[in-house]
């Protein structure tokens, strides 16, 4: 659901404010250390585009068909399908950085590069075009309030699943239904991948990011059964409590993001205003090869000897 279209109750507010602790999670998840694929950087980063564009088409909806978002079918889909979109690239991502963590037995893969080398933001774009302009051909070229999404393809015959009873205007395309459905299924396979993580890395704070996704999975559920009822006004608390597992869910992400980057070797730092070469730095330097003599020694291996080479 959109911020603008909740504008003036609670809901409205603890949208936007899910922002901010959701671009620390891209900040933490994103850093070298952790080994993540372009691709799944790529389909975290684009959930932003998705955020963007639910703003975007829920003041067209008001403003053009003076309806909420999740009423306009077509609206609705335009922006949910980017959702959908998201968590493939999340799922492809993730596998290649589990197989990349597996062939390098549990060590960290190196720098594969950012979010902008994978080709996941064109993919995405051309497939948000190509269903756009297949929805607006389905409407001969007219879009309605309730239009439906692809024409609503594969739609059941009026009637037949509801035992007769007409389902109201707004109800959700079938083609609508099965973005929402998916988006469910593939937030929990991505769920399933960051658990393996941990067990192929070796490092439990990849488990610690798969608790940190179940809000947001049980958001996407309230959405789902919010429209299940046909956005019935009654049932506004079910936005409400979207909006705060959304919130909740973003801010658990950016927690278990920075433990695992924390545990991967991430350090906040400031700029230094003084000499970088100078007498502190090499301090620094010298207690860090230190403190990797110290710890290959205590694992008694064969890295002890490079490590205190190194320091040498």
């Amino acid at each position: 659901l959109a911020f603008a279209d909740q504008a003036g109750n609670l809901a409205g507010t603890l949208f936007p404010l899910s922002l901010p602790p959701y671009l620390l999670f891209l900040y933490f998840i994103c850093q070298d250390c952790n080994g993540l694929s372009p691709t799944a950087k790529a389909g975290f980063t684009s959930l932003l585009a998705f955020v963007f564009a639910t703003v975007a088409t829920s003041v067209v909806a008001v403003k053009s068909y003076g309806l909420n978002l999740a009423n306009v079918d077509w609206l609705h889909s335009g922006a949910e399908q980017l959702l959908s979109f998201t968590n493939v690239c999340n799922v492809v991502g993730l596998k290649l950085t589990l197989d990349a963590y597996s062939a390098g037995g549990g060590a960290t893969p190196p720098p594969s590069g950012g979010a902008l080398s994978s080709p996941a933001f064109k993919l995405i774009g051309c497939a948000a075009a190509a269903t756009c302009l297949a929805t607006w051909a389905a409407a001969g070229g007219v879009l309605e309030g309730h239009t439906q999404y692809l024409g609503g393809a594969g739609n059941l015959p009026g009637g037949l699943w509801t035992v007769g009873f007409a389902e109201p205007a707004n109800a959700l395309s079938v083609p609508t239904w099965t973005i929402h459905v998916s988006s469910l299924l593939e937030w929990l396979v991505a769920m399933g991948l960051v658990w393996r993580l941990g067990t192929a890395s070796g490092n439990p704070k990849w488990r610690g990011l798969t608790w940190g996704m179940i809000p947001s999975h049980s958001s996407g559920v309230c959405a789902c059964v919010y429209h299940f009822f046909y956005n019935a006004e009654s049932l506004q608390f079910i936005v409400l409590a979207q909006a705060a597992l959304t919130l909740l869910g973003n801010c658990t992400l950016a927690f278990a993001a920075w433990r695992l980057a924390a545990s991967n070797g991430y350090a906040f730092s400031l700029p230094s205003l003084g000499d970088p070469g100078g007498g502190e730095a090499a301090e620094e330097q010298e207690g860090a090869a230190a403190a990797a003599v110290a710890r290959a020694a205590a694992a008694d291996t064969p890295a002890a000897a490079a490590a205190s080479a190194a320091a040498s």
